[in-house]
């Protein structure tokens, strides 16, 4: 549709159409012929800002349905696709005296920007919720129409009193419909509690106790490692045990999911071998694709079984190598460039686990 044509033909219908009801007197007819036209002419010049602005000047004193196609223009070269449809949709509502031919126009425009806009369903619990998107329009959950957004990415904060806040970034696609489930859960959002934390941590970082003028100036010593607690050796054996064991395990759960897949196989086979509305030979291939689905279920569950029991006896093999073996039994355990490590336990104020100590 030709944006200069239309505007030019909507110009001369407005100037020709009779004021609105509300217009009465000549100023005010002026007035609106006067904010029209210098709509046309910023629009003309490229400040689509600017006429807008006048088109909506022109509406207010005198509505008239031809003005909001101008609107719905302005709104399309402004980037602004969801207003741009709301105004050609009203035209084609409230112009009653539109010609064929302009009628024409406004549906095809209103084709063009349906690719340029999506539908989004927000499906937001619990009720009462705010949904603001793009830091601009605001709804209230149950959400219960689709929400018409441009084409690209935005920005969705949910927000409720005694819940967390959600914060999401939706892609939308021009001329899809898609859905968006966001659930609260229950609390307070945390604000400034990470600063406060990372203070806290950095403060017992520096070895500050609050007590001012006592060992200024002396390094402090580190402890001795009779202090850090006895560790558990990792020896050669126990790495070498313990990462059997782990590939042992592994394997094992692989060809679990493998019976568990090919079981699956079966069922579905059988439902296909008793399904009345196929031929008999596809009820036959079924039945000989459930007999192949059961075979291959048999072979990986029993060599899933073996794996399993040998990753259990290597874990116990693993478990001695850890907590009963001699360091005098590894001669790689201390000797020059060999293992020496060190695995004990440590607890700090936000997390607990082992450490290693030693060295390769």
């Amino acid at each position: 549709m030709s944006r200069a044509l239309t505007l030019a033909s909507l110009a001369a219908l407005a100037s020709l159409a009779p004021a609105a009801a509300h217009a009465q007197t000549d100023a005010e007819r002026a007035q609106a012929r006067e904010a029209f036209q210098a709509g046309v002419e910023a629009f003309g010049a490229k400040r689509y800002e600017e006429a807008l602005q006048s088109f909506q000047e022109a509406y207010r004193i005198a509505p008239h349905p031809s003005v909001r196609v101008n609107m719905a223009n302005c709104y399309e070269q402004l980037g602004r696709p969801v207003e741009a449809l709301d105004h050609f949709e009203r035209f084609l509502i409230e112009a009653d005296s539109a010609t064929p031919a302009q009628r024409t126009e406004v549906r095809q425009a209103i084709e063009r920007l349906r690719g340029q806009i999506g539908e989004v369903f927000f499906r937001v619990e619990p009720d009462g919720a705010t949904v603001s998107i793009d830091d601009g329009q605001a709804r209230t959950a149950p959400i219960l129409d689709a929400v018409e957004l441009p084409v690209g990415q935005h920005e969705v904060v949910v927000r409720l009193e005694g819940h967390r806040t959600v914060t999401r970034t939706i892609d939308v696609a021009g001329g899809d419909r898609a859905e968006v489930r966001i659930v609260l859960e229950p609390g307070q959002d945390e604000v400034g509690g990470g600063e406060s934390l990372e203070g806290a941590e950095g403060l017992a970082a520096s070895g500050a106790t609050g007590d001012e003028g006592e060992g200024e100036g002396e390094p402090e010593e580190p402890p001795a490692e009779d202090d850090a607690g006895e560790g558990f050796p990792l020896n050669t054996p126990t790495i070498i045990a313990g990462g059997a064991t782990i590939a042992l395990a592994v394997t094992a759960a692989a060809f679990g999911f493998s019976a568990l897949a090919a079981n699956n196989d079966f069922d579905d086979a059988v439902d296909r071998s008793n399904d009345p509305s196929l031929s008999p030979a596809e009820r036959a291939a079924a039945a000989a694709d459930g007999r192949d689905a059961a075979d291959r279920a048999d072979r990986r569950s029993l060599v899933a079984d073996i794996l399993g029991i040998t990753a259990v006896v290597g874990a116990g093999v693993t478990a001695y190598f850890l907590f009963f073996w001699d360091d005098g039994d590894d001669p790689t355990a201390t000797a020059e460039g060999g293992v020496d490590l060190q695995a004990a336990p440590t607890v700090g104020p936000r997390h607990g686990g082992v450490v290693l100590q030693g060295r390769f």
